[in-house]
C-alpha cells in the first residue's frame, strides 16, 4: 500500500510500474500545492504593511508615503504657510498624521472625468489631491477648510524643476493641481506609483519628488523633477488608506 501523510491517493504494492510513477506525481502535487497558494496570497501584501492591498477609490482618504530607498522619505504632508505665494507649505513628514490630518489627502477625479466618488481609480487617470488640515481663518480659529488643492507654483526649489504648495483655488495655472496616476496595469495601495503634474513647464510635465531636507522643519523638502525615478525612488509614492480617528 502506497500513501501519503495527506492520504491524496493510495496503490496496491503489487500494481504495475507505470502506476507506481503515476502515483509518486500525484504525491508530489499533493505537496507543491499548498506553497504555491502562499506564494500566491504573498502577491497582494502591500509593500510596508501586513495588510491585503487594495484599490484605490475614489472620495476616500489616504497617507502617501514616499518611496525613497536611501533613507526614509517620510509621508506627504503640508506645514507651514504662505509658501510660493500659495495656502500651505509641502513637505514630507515622519509620521502620516503629524497634526490634525496634515498627513491625510483625499483624492477626487479631475474635471472632466466620467468617474464620480466610489469609482476605482486607475492608471492614466488624472486627478485631484485635496489636504485635510483645517486651514486656520486670519482672525486665527480653525474654520474646517480643508488645507487645499496640491498644486506646483513657481520654480527651482531645493535645485528642482517646480515648487509644490496648496491652493485653496485648483489650477491656479493650467492643469497645475491635476495629477496624473503613472503606473503598470492596476492602482492598489501599497504599490510604487509616479505622480506627473499636468502642468507644462516649458516643453515638458514633471513629477512629484523629493530633494533635500528640513523643509518648513519637516523632514523632507517637496518639488517636482522632469524625470520620474530622478534619485532611488524619490518620485514613487504609495497609498494607504487613512484610518479614521476614533
Amino acid at each position: 500500500m502506497f500513501m501519503n501523510k495527506y492520504r491524496c491517493i493510495s496503490a496496491n504494492s503489487s500494481a504495475p510500474a507505470r502506476l507506481v510513477r503515476f502515483i509518486g506525481m500525484m504525491l508530489l502535487s499533493c505537496s507543491i500545492a499548498p506553497a504555491f497558494a502562499q506564494a500566491s496570497a504573498v502577491s497582494t501584501t502591500a509593500v510596508g504593511t501586513g495588510t491585503a492591498a487594495a484599490p484605490v477609490v475614489y472620495g476616500q482618504i489616504y497617507h502617501l508615503q514616499n518611496g525613497y530607498t536611501l533613507g526614509p522619505g517620510g509621508y506627504l504632508d503640508v506645514r507651514a504657510s504662505g509658501c510660493n505665494g500659495n495656502t500651505l507649505c509641502v513637505s514630507t513628514a515622519t509620521v502620516d498624521n503629524r497634526d490634525q490630518g496634515s498627513g491625510s489627502w483625499m483624492i477626487l477625479p479631475a474635471d472632466g472625468s466620467m468617474k464620480t466618488k466610489g469609482d476605482q481609480v486607475s492608471p492614466g487617470d488624472f486627478v485631484y489631491l485635496i489636504n485635510q488640515y483645517p486651514v486656520k481663518n486670519i482672525s486665527g480659529p480653525i474654520d474646517g477648510t480643508p488645507g487645499g488643492y496640491l498644486d506646483t507654483r513657481g520654480q527651482g526649489c531645493q535645485s528642482n524643476r517646480m515648487c509644490v504648495s496648496t491652493s485653496l483655488e485648483k489650477n491656479i495655472s493650467v492643469d497645475s493641481s491635476v495629477w496624473e496616476i503613472i503606473t503598470g496595469d492596476v492602482f492598489l495601495t501599497g504599490q510604487d506609483v509616479h505622480l506627473m503634474n499636468r502642468y507644462v513647464d516649458g516643453a515638458s510635465r514633471t513629477y512629484l519628488d523629493i530633494r533635500n531636507n528640513n523643509c518648513n522643519s519637516n523632514l523632507r523638502c517637496v518639488s517636482t523633477s522632469t524625470g520620474w525615478n530622478r534619485d532611488s525612488g524619490s518620485g514613487s509614492w504609495r497609498f494607504f488608506a487613512a484610518v479614521p480617528s476614533p
